[in-house]
């Protein structure tokens, strides 16, 4: 669904929202309606970045307002992602939601009243009491005692992460460091010691594998017009996923394994490719650590063996290898879900040893490494390593409550893993939240983080509305300012920047950037916090790059050029990707490494092996995808904050199989509930063949009885530390 341009009235909007229902607890602290402009104030242009997704840098909105009141938004046609979906839409409507929170409350009742009893306070008093609570921990306990965590959006990363080194805490974690990106980033830096999920089919692509992620409807829209050109340029595809998606859908070759079992199907097709020479034998004597130990694994792993394990045809396996060896070719790994079992890590690990094998890592039409402005860090949104000051937290790795849990991921990862967090503040070992865009409903079994949170001594969040189940045991909930009206951060693509020209924002809201370098101030020297300004803050980077925000404002509508590194093949021959600059790769043994010499020494083996995943029973025989995505709302994000989504879903949807529906009398639409042994879930049925029989696709994120992370438990991938929301095993009924 895309748009050249949207408007709605502010008549048009309320009477949209009429129906709407308000928070009964905090109802006198949301927003009732936008001002109304003078009309006689001039239409004027300004330009944003949509944070309704996942993406990262997000795409870009032009928008018209008169005075401080938004009109209508429309492609930023000058910008890298300028194509707006539905989710980019949605923001207008979200901006003026009567239930958005506009001004900082404090509870008043005792944590685990049914009313908090939340009251409207002044910021001084807010900040003032956040400082006073989290500095009363440091001087008792220490600084780590307080653990700082983004959620979603992610846009405050930087800002927060920069707090919690300047408090003095290096328990920082993000929504990633709990369920999301890092899990296959993980597998990335095991694989090729820097981040490569891949990228698109170049002019010199031949042949192009999409691994486990549906491209059309969870990344930006240029993305399926990009498989599809090259598809039409005689580009081979070939897509590793367990549902027939949209983008399986372009694929020559559509592989759909088991649910959990891409270990095995990597595996089958490195066995091809090594057993009939197709490998890069040359790229792999000189470039890639533990060549022999995989092959000899992968010897057990026939065509008829790996297609008993994971339901593949034997002789897809075989045609996939032969297609894919025609490169060179191009891949792209999905952002999480082949991290989301109990043995996510290895999974994709595995299917990265195809393109390695075969040399297409960081040659013409293959998978090149990114390159960007001088410490520039891509998966965490406008951060930079000394903004951060990498360097100290790495420096505390050794300090993390993590260590033991998930001791490869507190080797490899700055961020904190709080997948622990009831352990953790049970045996007191945090006793304070300082969260930014939180959201309990992420975690596995979110009933025990809830409670962890309501046994704290102190939290406190940052968010656009208020949510029961995060928000009804804080201390203090802050109004955070939207994406029309933040300054910080800008977006970064390639060699040029995306600044924005924002509104002021709606009654005391203030953008997350300011709320934590404010808070900074407070705790610590100002000097660290550039006196609580976002866009000083931002200008530490800019100028460092060649510009600044200001100039970078005045080149608006076109994005700023700024000093990068130069784009070019087989970097790793010249020395641009390890710190001491020798040809390599950043890994401890200087090349790609299928056999990990990380894991080996935490006694977590070496290569990517296959692990048998959860089995359906008789009493569970339906294998659940929970956190599937849909091309027009996200997670949690979207669930009851715009409308406009909510009318094309207004209820959480599970996909299950023709063959399944009918042998349990179930038909589209029908109310359907999904249980096992740890919880059970409420959900409207659509009938599809997206998913196979015995498989079924849900969402997370929805509240109340909709809620489906109860039905996944906390045993966690020993790698990564991630709960197995793609492995759970269900029963799927009509409700009575």
């Amino acid at each position: 669904m895309a748009v050249s341009d949207i408007s709605l009235s502010r008549r048009g909007l309320l009477k949209a929202f009429s129906t709407v229902p308000v928070a009964s607890a905090t109802s006198s602290f949301f927003v009732k309606a936008a001002g109304a402009a003078e009309q006689a104030e001039p239409l004027e242009v300004g330009y944003t970045i949509c944070d309704n997704c996942n993406q990262m840098p997000m795409c870009g909105i032009k928008f018209v307002h008169q005075g401080n009141r938004l009109v209508s938004i429309s492609n930023w046609k000058e910008h890298a992602q300028k194509v707006l979906c539905s989710k980019a839409l949605a923001t207008q409507q979200r901006l003026y939601n009567p239930n958005r929170l506009l001004y900082p409350m404090k509870r008043t009742n005792p944590k685990g009243s049914a009313d908090p009893g939340f009251v409207r306070i002044s910021w001084k008093e807010a900040l003032a009491t956040i400082a006073a609570n989290i500095e009363k921990i440091r001087d008792k306990y220490g600084p780590e005692y307080v653990f700082f965590l983004t959620g979603d959006p992610k846009e405050p990363r930087p800002a927060a992460m920069r707090l919690a080194r300047y408090f003095g805490s290096w328990h920082y974690g993000t929504e990633s460091s709990i369920a999301c990106r890092k899990g296959c980033l993980l597998a990335e830096e095991l694989v090729f010691g820097a981040e490569n999920a891949g990228g698109g089919a170049g002019p010199k692509t031949k042949t192009y594998m999409i691994m486990a992620t549906n491209g059309a409807w969870s990344k930006p829209l240029g993305w399926i017009n990009m498989v599809r050109g090259a598809k039409k340029r005689g580009v081979k595809i070939i897509v590793v996923d367990s549902r027939r998606t949209k983008t399986a859908e372009v694929a020559d070759i559509h592989l759909q394994p088991r649910q959990g079992t891409d270990a095995a199907l990597a595996a089958g097709i490195c066995r091809v490719l090594f057993e009939e020479g197709l490998y890069n034998k040359d790229f792999c004597d000189k470039w890639v650590h533990g060549v022999e130990e995989y092959r000899n694994y992968c010897k057990d792993f026939t065509p008829e063996v790996t297609e008993k394990l994971t339901g593949v045809p034997a002789k897809l396996v075989v045609d996939a290898a032969r297609m894919y060896a025609q490169g060179p070719g191009s891949y792209a790994l999905t952002s999480q879900s082949l991290s989301h079992t109990r043995n996510g890590v290895n999974n994709a690990r595995a299917l990265l040893c195809i393109p390695a094998i075969l040399g297409y890592i960081d040659c013409p039409g293959g998978a090149m490494f990114g390159v960007g402005p001088e410490g520039y860090i891509v998966h965490d949104n406008g951060l930079t390593k000394d903004f951060v000051d990498y360097a100290w937290f790495e420096s505390h790795k050794k300090d993390r409550l993590d260590k033991d849990f998930v001791p490869v991921w507190n080797h490899t990862q700055v961020q904190f893993n709080p997948n622990q967090l009831p352990e953790h503040v049970k045996n007191g070992k945090l006793k304070a939240l300082v969260a930014f865009g939180f959201n309990v409903m992420i975690w596995p079994q979110p009933q025990l983080y809830a409670e962890a949170i309501k046994n704290m001594d102190f939290a406190c969040a940052t968010d656009y509305f208020y949510r029961d189940i995060s928000h009804r045991d804080m201390d203090i909930i802050l109004p955070a300012a939207m994406n029309y009206e933040r300054y910080a951060p800008f977006g970064n693509h390639g060699n040029k920047v995306a600044v924005r020209k924002p509104l002021k924002p709606l009654g005391e809201c203030k953008e997350d950037w300011w709320i934590a370098l404010n808070l900074g101030c407070i705790v610590d020297d100002p000097k660290h916090f550039f006196d609580g300004d976002p866009v000083k803050a931002c200008d530490s980077m800019l100028t460092k790059w060649g510009t600044t925000y200001a100039e970078a404002q005045k080149n608006l509508p076109n994005l700023t050029e700024v000093k990068s590194q130069k784009q070019e093949p087989f970097k790793y021959e010249k020395g641009l990707l390890r710190a001491d600059g020798k040809p390599g790769f950043p890994t401890p043994s200087g090349k790609i490494e299928l056999s990990s010499n990380i894991t080996k020494m935490y006694n977590l083996g070496t290569i990517p092996v296959y692990m048998e995943p959860w089995q359906p029973t008789d009493k569970y025989p339906i294998k659940l995808i929970n956190g599937t995505r849909c091309a027009y709302i996200t997670h949690s994000k979207t669930r009851s904050d715009s409308p406009y989504l909510l009318e094309i879903e207004p209820m959480s949807t599970v996909d299950i199989n023709p063959v399944d529906a009918e042998k349990r009398g179930i038909k589209e639409g029908d109310k359907i509930v999904i249980r096992n042994q740890y919880g059970e879930a409420h959900a409207k049925a659509r009938v599809s063949i997206i998913v196979p029989p015995g498989t079924a696709g849900m969402q997370y994120g929805w509240r109340g009885n909709q809620n489906s992370q109860v039905l996944i438990p906390r045993e966690f991938d020993k790698l990564s530390g991630y709960a197995p929301y793609f492995e759970t095993v269900v029963e799927i009924t009509k409700e009575a």
